[in-house]
């Protein structure tokens, strides 16, 4: 009896010595633009699991086009708040702006094209910034609100300061990709550019002298671009518009307490990292199933002996391929009557020429596609969305990628065995796009390393899932974590790399050769030299 009770009161105590019990709510802010639909997605998933973890969460959705956002699909558990920042663009308007060079072999020596690249997305995000600080009712809401944290989007300094206005405690710098190399420098994270190539870069982490070099040269150009082209003149929106005397947004960034970013150890480049970064990759996408397919759409399946998926994202619309691009893809299809390929494209261009085996759908299901097992191949332009389904799926990938991080996220997929790359100048060549194709349908190892890759993903000790809320809930606690603060941010350039030292070191060593030199030839002489005739008489 005595026992029987003693096992009752520990049954008791268990749930409340727990730590997956909400030891408080918090009232929280996710910061989100609605520029791809993919960060928004990620985004709100952000909200919904912190919302269902107990916390009273507010999405504020920014709309930064033209048109009435329709977009943003939340759980209803999450509250959202919807702000207006209207750049001038429409969606589609930006898309084909940006066709102008997404779909073009860029090169890095091209001054002229990535220049204009560069100013077009930078130009982009500082109109964005204007409209956002000149909305005052949206702002004045949020800081009578009294959020206890804030989620701020990582590839955008501005709503920093919505941080700070809105007198928010604290605050998480979120990414839906991986580390950006300008936030690394910024919290203090070592980069080393003989094996950390720059986010943009299409390179492994083992790289030629060429690469090394490239590498040096980006990391150094992306930290002071990001001053020039980004947190300067959106320091200056904020004093123009809100306060003279606010605070510069690089001042305030460095104040970060704690970083996540959509990345996993398991399959992103090992680097040197710190406490403060932590990796949430692959976070909502612990998926065992997938739905059942759309009725026309599995109908296909039902009759395929296999099936090829295509799709370049919602950034970069199938239909603003060059013409070239289109034909090859046509070719390689029909050379192809045995599978079944199923591409997301949003026109009706291609309709009287398409093959009998290719299906074009302007929306498609692409978690429950890549689930299905007569999916043999996802044909993608490598966002990182895509590539964190993809290995959720466990299937193999061809990756064309075209801007942006993609080049390296095809790499990282190619690092792993799990992807055939080919670049942008080769797509328009048949024979290199078949080629690459039945090298991963015929080749069991990339389907073996893509099922091997899913399983450890599956199977990590602590989910993404549970570092997202407790680190949430630990932020909102302490708030300032100086604690994680490295001491490299307070050095210098010669002193971060000991220069300094080095150059002490190498001044003795210099001092040191030279006073042997001198007591070496003393001796020399001393032993060589003719008597003196003096010394002969």
């Amino acid at each position: 009896m005595r026992e029987s009770l003693l096992l009752i009161l520990i049954l008791l105590f268990i749930p409340f010595s727990s730590s997956e019990v909400l030891k408080e709510k918090r009232k929280i802010l996710v910061i989100s633009v609605n520029i791809a639909k993919s960060q928004t997605v990620y985004n709100a998933r952000i909200s919904t699991l912190l919302a269902k973890a107990g916390h009273d969460v507010t999405l504020l959705a920014i709309n930064p086009f033209e048109e009435e956002d329709t977009t943003v699909k939340v759980d209803p558990i999450v509250k959202v708040k919807k702000m207006e920042a209207r750049s001038g663009y429409t969606q589609a308007s930006l898309n084909e702006r940006q066709s102008e060079f997404i779909y073009k072999d860029m090169s890095i020596f091209n001054v002229q094209a990535v220049r204009h690249s560069m100013t077009l997305f930078s130009g982009f995000l500082q109109k964005i910034c204007e409209a956002l600080v000149q909305n005052k009712e949206v702002l004045d809401w949020l800081k009578a609100e009294k959020y206890d944290l804030a989620f701020v989007y990582m590839y955008h300094p501005c709503p920093i300061g919505i941080v700070h206005y809105a007198e928010i405690p604290t605050w998480i710098w979120l990414n839906s990709g991986m580390l950006m190399d300008q936030i690394a420098h910024i919290v203090g994270v070592p980069t080393v550019p003989s094996y950390v190539p720059t986010m943009i870069m299409e390179a492994q982490d083992k790289m030629n002298f060429f690469e090394r070099t490239k590498s040096f040269m980006g990391h150094t150009l992306v930290n002071l671009l990001f001053d020039r082209m980004m947190t300067n003149p959106e320091t200056e929106f904020w004093r123009k518009h809100v306060d003279p005397n606010f605070p510069h947004i690089a001042d305030l960034s460095k104040e970060c307490p704690l970083v996540m970013v959509n990345s996993n150890d398991l399959y992103q480049l090992p680097r040197p990292t710190l406490a403060k970064v932590i990796n949430i990759g692959g976070i909502g996408m612990q998926i065992k199933d997938g739905k059942p397919l759309p009725k026309d759409m599995d109908e296909l399946f039902q009759k395929a002996k296999g099936v090829i998926y295509f799709s370049f994202g919602s950034v970069a619309p199938a239909h603003l391929m060059p013409e070239s691009w289109k034909i090859s893809i046509l070719q390689v299809v029909s050379r192809l009557p045995n599978y079944q390929f199923i591409m997301r494209y949003e026109k009706d261009d291609l309709n009287d020429r398409l093959p009998q085996n290719l299906k074009l759908f302007k929306w498609v299901p692409q978690t429950d596609i890549l689930q299905h097992p007569k999916t043999k191949a996802f044909i993608t332009h490598g966002g990182y969305n895509s590539l964190q389904e993809t290995i959720a799926a466990g299937k193999p990938m061809l990756a064309v990628p075209l801007f942006g991080d993609q080049p390296k996220n095809a790499m990282i997929a190619k690092k792993h065995g799990i992807a055939v790359v080919i670049s942008k100048s080769q797509i328009d060549n048949p024979d290199v796009l078949e080629r690459g194709l039945l090298e991963i349908i015929n080749s069991p190892s990339y389907a073996e390393k893509a099922l091997r890759l899913r399983e450890m993903v599956r199977h990590q000790p602590i989910s993404p899932e549970e570092l997202l809320i407790r680190w949430t809930e630990f932020t909102a606690e302490f708030k300032t974590l100086e604690n994680l603060v490295p001491a490299g941010l307070e050095l210098n350039f010669f002193q971060y790399y000991s220069l300094d030292s080095i150059a002490f070191l190498l001044s003795i060593l210099l001092v040191s050769l030279y006073i042997s030199y001198k007591i070496f030839r003393f001796i020399l002489s001393f032993c060589f030299s003719k008597p003196s005739k003096y010394k002969k008489e």
